[in-house]
């Protein structure tokens, strides 16, 4: 095990098992190619041309695009395909500073290979000049099982504004309140593809570090992760290092924070890497 390994993790995909997938001549996705059984169940919405998956022109507006897309997603639950009985609807942009496509369940990303957005917070403090950071445990009934996580992190709603997001999830996840959350840094933005059994996995997460005073205890209030724990990032780096305890995404985001005090060299990490990385380091994304 090591931090390569890490950073493998969030770039498992291979491109060739995919097609494209476009929406107004835009290359919004990727759509799996085991898959196409499944989209030619549906040539009244799709087309199909030189390796190519398009939307058809008729579906020209949010609307009509997001219930060509919902179609699709009704198909995938029907048939068992998906199953999970979460619902949430996440944007799918052409550009991230451009008006949402469309919206589409979240559940159904994967499938399309849909680029999604999350914020994910780094909650930490210094004692004696060294650093540590609060840890979740997740539930074991969610996504992830039993998997250590961020303080507190999610996937960007439709309509929310990343602010107001990182707002919420810092809420409900470790009960920071709205004075504290907005003393966060924000630190730039990693990403990932992630192949999956349904599709790809394609994420662009926005990073913050929040210092916390030495008083505070994270409380869980939505019943996702079941207890903190506040461990020297020695301790965090170690785990990363030599196991999958973390999840993957969370991992990646602790490599940043530990870039960012100068704890590792993570852009010398990123040069050992051997193939082509779709991983994106301290990107920096314009806010909204």
């Amino acid at each position: 095990m090591s931090f390569i390994q890490r950073l493998k993790d969030c770039n498992t995909h291979k491109e060739s098992n995919f097609f494209k997938f476009f929406i107004n001549n835009y290359h919004v996705g990727f759509i799996k190619k085991k898959n196409l059984n499944i989209i030619n169940k549906f040539p009244e919405i799709f087309s199909i041309k030189a390796n190519k998956i398009i939307l058809k022109k008729e579906f020209n507006n949010f609307k009509k695009r997001t219930y060509a897309i919902n179609r699709v997603f009704n198909f995938l639950v029907n048939k068992k395909i998906i199953s999970a009985k979460h619902r949430e609807q996440f944007p799918v942009f052409k550009s991230f500073k451009d008006k949402p496509l469309l919206k589409v369940q979240r559940l159904a990303g994967p499938f399309f290979g849909f680029q999604f957005f999350g914020v994910h917070l780094n909650g930490f403090l210094k004692k004696n000049d060294k650093f540590f950071m609060w840890v979740g445990r997740r539930s074991a009934n969610g996504n992830f099982p039993k998997d250590l996580d961020q303080i507190a992190a999610g996937g960007l709603p439709f309509n929310v504004t990343i602010k107001n997001n990182l707002i919420k999830e810092s809420y409900e996840e470790a009960n920071i309140h709205k004075k504290l959350i907005l003393k966060s840094k924000y630190l730039g933005t990693v990403s990932y593809r992630v192949e999956t059994n349904l599709g790809l996995s394609r994420h662009i997460l926005f990073c913050y570090n929040l210092e916390l005073p030495k008083d505070f205890t994270p409380k869980n209030n939505d019943g996702e992760i079941t207890k903190f724990y506040l461990w020297p990032i020695e301790k965090i780096l170690k785990i990363i290092k030599e196991s999958r305890k973390f999840k993957f995404d969370c991992a990646l985001v602790i490599l940043l924070f530990a870039q960012n005090k100068k704890i590792i060299q993570i852009n010398k990490i990123l040069k050992k890497l051997n193939n082509k990385s779709d991983l994106r380091i301290l990107k920096k994304i314009k806010q909204n």
